[in-house]
């Protein structure tokens, strides 16, 4: 599973007709029930999330049909499993980052517990440059939603 959804994420990076077409063929709920049959899994975690990564990059019907199959929570959950590992948390805080190029997977993010997931990621890797500037980064995706911007301020 690991190579696999690296090898989505790869096809699917900065090709917008592989994105379409790994979507197309199912692709997308692939790699939401791979992080479902392996939550214990880093490995299978941080390629999935890198290959929702791309998928979403620039194109809202994949970040739409992420958040339609489970991506967003499966996202969340790799974090909470995966505190520790920083490719892992990289990886997650990415993904949000690109998903929340979206209003309504904004929402969503935030109340499958998102902005938690991503400040708790920035307190845990304080040293780790690539969790501070993507997990900034999905803060600052998620902040555009009105109601986001509280609840990022009350988390800290």
């Amino acid at each position: 599973q690991v190579q696999a959804c690296g090898a989505l994420r790869n096809l699917a990076c900065n090709n917008n007709a592989n994105k379409i077409a790994i979507a197309k063929e199912g692709g997308i709920k692939a790699v939401v029930s791979a992080m479902r049959r392996h939550e214990d899994s880093a490995g299978v975690q941080e390629q999935a999330c890198a290959a929702l990564v791309n998928l979403a990059n620039s194109n809202n019907a994949n970040r739409l049909a992420i958040a339609k199959a489970g991506g967003i929570k499966a996202v969340v959950t790799a974090m909470r499993r995966h505190e520790e590992a920083v490719g892992v948390q990289e990886a997650a805080c990415w993904a949000l980052k690109n998903l929340a190029c979206n209003n309504c997977n904004q929402t969503a993010i935030a109340k499958a517990g998102g902005i938690e997931a991503v400040v708790s990621a920035m307190r845990r890797h304080e040293e780790s440059v690539g969790v501070q500037e993507l997990a900034c980064g999905a803060l600052v995706n998620l902040s555009v939603n009105d109601g986001n911007d509280y609840a990022i301020a009350k988390v800290g």
